[in-house]
């Protein structure tokens, strides 16, 4: 039957199944060459951008602290052409995984202590990720690591690049003990817009949204009322970490 079917095709069905000419040949390499050439380039344009950025903000320390308006607008300038040639679609869904791990945030110009000042004191500002648990972490740590506070929340998805991050308790660990947490006022909560996301680096902006914010309501803070509303009102440009020892991302409650 084998036989049968294959004498049934005919020698005509196979008339067609020549070998590639060596000028198509030529054609499909040269395709392969242009294609590996240009994603080369555009992994050089993205590290230069990175670079860039951090090299803008060095002089103002790490994390950046009263950057000037006209600095912050060249980052801004700098993100926008990163965030461009974003390489993950679907952050906040189908690639959400990319967003794992520890996270240093090098750069926000977000009010404090989200940008990494608390009072008069400046710390180690980390956004942990945990996507198996769907658990997320802002930690600002001191004396290092000896001394951190924990903004603990989880997220609902909005869409495929955003999340609404529902902030749920803050707490204190001090010297491996940990205090006990204070649970926000419900509906304490911020937009996350992931607008890049790589190996090593992350841009989020982000914005009350409709949210409250209880910084805002006791006025710990002077800064316009108005401001930060926007669901992309401050940037965070981050770089990824490793995992402190001993340290990890724990649950909300």
């Amino acid at each position: 039957a084998f036989l049968l079917f294959f004498g049934a095709l005919g020698a005509d069905a196979f008339s067609s199944m020549s070998p590639a000419t060596p000028l198509q040949l030529h054609g499909h390499m040269h395709s392969s060459r242009v294609h590996l050439f240009a994603g080369w380039q555009c992994s050089q344009k993205a590290a230069d951008l990175k670079a860039r950025i951090l090299e803008s903000t060095a002089t103002f320390g790490d994390p950046a602290m009263q950057v000037p308006a006209s600095v912050q607008q060249d980052v801004d300038t700098l993100a926008k052409d990163l965030e461009a040639m974003n390489p993950t679609p679907q952050p906040a869904t189908a690639n959400s995984a990319k967003l794992d791990g520890w996270w240093r945030v090098r750069y926000s110009n977000a009010v404090p202590p989200s940008n990494g000042q608390l009072g008069p004191f400046v710390g180690e500002p980390f956004q942990v990720v945990d996507i198996a648990t769907g658990s997320y972490q802002n930690r600002l740590s001191f004396l290092g690591g000896a001394l951190q506070v924990v903004l603990s929340a989880d997220w609902d998805v909005r869409d495929d690049a955003t999340w609404r991050v529902n902030f749920r308790t803050l707490g204190v660990e001090a010297w491996g003990n940990e205090l006990p947490k204070i649970r926000f006022p419900e509906g304490t909560a911020r937009t996350w817009c992931m607008t890049y996301t790589d190996d090593d680096t992350r841009i989020v902006r982000a914005g009350l949204d409709g949210g409250r914010s209880v910084a805002r309501d006791i006025g710990l803070y002077d800064y316009d009322k108005e401001g930060g509303q926007a669901k992309d009102a401050f940037i965070f440009f981050m770089t990824k970490d490793s995992s402190p020892s001993g340290q990890s991302n724990q649950s909300v409650n």
